[in-house]
Order: C-alpha cells, then sequence, then structure tokens
C-alpha cells in the first residue's frame, strides 16, 4: 500500500533506527524517504519533520556536517515546527550535543521542563526528553540532578531504554562502575547498540577503547570528552 509513497513508509522506521544509533539502515532509509518526498512534490506535511531530524541527528553523529546543513534545509521547508522546538527536535539536539560533550548545552536545548511543553513531548517522546535532560543534568553538574532522577525513575519506568539511560546516570553521578556497566548490557538487550557504546567509553580505561570500536563500526564519530 505505501509502495509509491516511500516518504510515509520509512518515516518511522527512520525515526526508529536514529533512536537505536542504526546508521547504516537510518542512511539507506533516507535515501528512499527524500526521493518519494520529492515525487510526491514535496508536501509540507509537519508529521515528517520528525523523520528528517532523525536523519539530520544520525548525519550529525557521523560528522557529515554537509549531510546534516541539507537535511536541515529539508526539515526548515517544513515551516516552524512546535514539535521540532520543544519535542523529538529538542531530543534529537540532545542526543548528538551529548555525543559531542556539550551536557550544558543539552540541558539549556532541554530547558523547559515537560509539563511546560507537554503538548509536544508526549507518549514515547515524553520517556526520551525526562531520561536524556536528566543525564544532561548529571554531567554537566547541575545541582538538582539528583532530585530529577528521582522523578525521572518514575516516569520511565518500564521502557528498557530510557530507563536504562536513568540508570546510567545515576551510576554516573555516584560513581558506581559496576552499575553503570549493567546499563551498556541493558542498552545492548534493547538492540541499542549506540547507546551501549555510549556507556562505555563513559566508563574510561578498557571500556573506553571497546566502546570506541563499537561506534566506528557503526559508523559514528567518536564521542567529545564532557567539558
Amino acid at each position: 500500500m505505501l509502495a509509491e509513497v516511500g516518504h510515509r513508509a520509512t518515516n518511522w522506521l527512520l525515526v526508529t533506527d536514529a533512536l537505536a544509533g542504526n546508521v547504516d539502515q537510518v542512511v539507506a532509509g533516507s535515501v528512499r524517504f527524500l526521493d518519494a518526498w520529492h515525487r510526491a512534490g514535496s508536501p509540507a506535511q509537519s508529521y515528517l519533520g520528525r523523520a528528517m531530524a532523525a536523519v539530520a541527528m544520525i548525519h550529525g553523529l557521523r560528522d557529515d556536517h554537509d549531510a546534516r546543513r541539507e537535511w536541515l534545509e529539508v526539515l526548515n521547508q517544513l515551516g516552524t515546527l512546535p514539535g521540532h522546538s520543544y519535542g523529538y527536535g529538542a531530543i534529537f539536539d540532545a542526543m548528538l550535543l551529548l555525543h559531542r560533550g556539550q551536557a550544558a548545552e543539552a540541558l539549556e536545548r532541554m530547558a523547559p521542563e515537560p509539563r511546560q511543553v507537554w503538548k509536544w513531548v508526549t507518549w514515547i517522546w515524553h520517556h526520551w526528553y525526562v531520561a536524556l535532560r536528566t543525564e544532561a543534568a548529571v554531567l554537566a553538574g547541575n545541582p538538582g540532578a539528583r532530585d530529577s532522577l528521582t522523578e525521572a525513575r518514575t516516569i520511565v519506568a518500564g521502557n528498557p531504554v530510557a530507563g536504562a539511560i536513568v540508570e546510567r546516570a545515576a551510576a554516573l553521578l555516584d560513581g558506581d562502575e559496576q552499575a553503570l556497566l549493567a546499563t551498556a548490557n541493558a542498552f545492548e538487550t534493547a538492540g541499542c547498540r549506540y547507546q551501549s557504546a555510549r556507556t562505555m567509553v563513559l566508563a574510561g580505561g578498557d571500556q573506553a577503547e571497546r566502546g570506541l570500536a563499537v561506534l566506528a563500526e557503526l559508523g559514528v564519530a567518536p564521542m567529545a570528552p564532557h567539558r
């Protein structure tokens, strides 16, 4: 049914693969998405923005600045989207900023509390927004980080990936290496190899070397140390 509307067929697939860090699948799927979108007359349908933002983020992780810029230009053709400003856009931007070691900037990007942007941070976005916001608070040394952890655990309960992000943040705050590495296994089990590799890099030492090797295998640029 979606054979001739590839942008609709790949819309959620691109988002899902981007969240998992499946770089090759996103790059391949984005070609079909963009070709089909152009053939359809480049419709300015707001629901397509999440896929465009997802692809832009993946190119950012690859350090392919030209490709990221091109996809952001495509996204801009949809006009001003509140979902990009406060919802999925903030999530994908924060993921990239955290990869680049810019925790304070990631926290600033997600400055609004979820209840302030509830209309755009709903369903799965709510969990990811809360989890990444908590990790950014910990890595940025925000004094309210521990309180954020307590609230975040309640919100993301039952979500294996967002929950592991929150537990990773807790382990980093407590300096608990064993708990930190346990989250790497949780990410791997959930099929989220990027987050698993990110955890190993954050652990440092020999684990960091393993994590960097996985990132390279995924096609992702090395993580920058947190400032």
